[in-house]
């Protein structure tokens, strides 16, 4: 074989035919490259549209599950804005002052027409409204996020392949406010329970039942101070827990504004 070739070059040489071999070969090389080359563009073009079509279809999926997540922390906002509100309620009107240290920056009443009292809130002693606290001061409510489709972006690596860095932010800010405070440690659902707990095995108050005192609740909150200690330690989590709720209520609306302006860009 090596003769062979040694052959082919000498009879190249002798008919002076060198050089042209040589542009010939290096032609062909180049033709190569180039047809490699756009080859190769032209699958990364194809994966590229295949990559923004489940980034979009992934979005879509974002939003609803976004919105079923806003229902649930829009339903949590309203109870602990309740709840932190009719406390110092309690506590006003059970120490018969106004000087309680909350009442400083009161969250405002959600909405009119509320599942858990219709009108304004009272200021004088309203027996009804101090049932209505006691009850819902034992509910405990489960905040359960969607992270699927988040989980699916990052680890099938689509959530790098986004090109807008204002929709990667909102979506890391979002994530992590739910998740920080509503999905690594529910803690308030412990501190309820205890509440819970605390009132039936030491007064045999049931929280559970909208209409539960032999007596009168005020006269029983007036003579167990302990009750009022307790009372006055549950009031700063669920301002906090509202106020929590509502910064996801409103990170997740812009969550959505965002996604909107991305799939319009595309």
């Amino acid at each position: 074989m090596i003769k062979f070739f040694r052959k082919i070059r000498q009879n190249m040489l002798s008919e002076g035919k060198t050089g042209k071999y040589f542009k010939y070969a290096i032609g062909e090389i180049v033709l190569v490259v180039i047809g490699i080359l756009i080859a190769l563009q032209i699958n990364n073009w194809n994966e590229g549209k295949k990559s923004d079509k489940q980034i979009e279809l992934l979005l879509t999926n974002l939003v609803e599950t976004i919105n079923q997540d806003q229902s649930i922390l829009t339903e949590t906002a309203h109870l602990h804005e309740f709840r932190s509100n009719s406390l110092i309620y309690l506590l006003k009107i059970t120490r018969n002052t106004s000087d309680i240290s909350f009442q400083r920056n009161p969250i405002p009443k959600a909405e009119e027409n509320d599942y858990f009292w219709n009108g304004a809130y009272p200021d004088t002693l309203n027996l009804d409204f101090i049932n209505r606290s006691m009850f819902f001061s034992g509910l405990n409510e489960h905040v359960v996020i969607n992270k699927n489709i988040l989980d699916e972006l990052k680890n099938s690596g689509l959530f790098s392949a986004i090109k807008s860095d204002s929709l990667k932010n909102a979506i890391n800010k979002y994530f992590s406010s739910v998740d920080r405070n509503f999905l690594l440690d529910d803690w308030n659902e412990q501190l309820t329970l205890s509440w819970r707990e605390f009132l039936r095995d030491k007064y045999g108050v049931l929280t559970r039942e909208l209409s539960y005192f032999e007596y009168d609740p005020l006269s029983f909150l007036k003579e167990n101070k302990a009750v009022q200690v307790r009372i006055h330690e549950m009031i700063p989590p669920a301002i906090y827990r509202s106020l929590n709720a509502s910064k996801a209520i409103t990170l997740g609306e812009d969550l959505i504004i965002e996604i909107d302006k991305y799939k319009r860009s595309k």
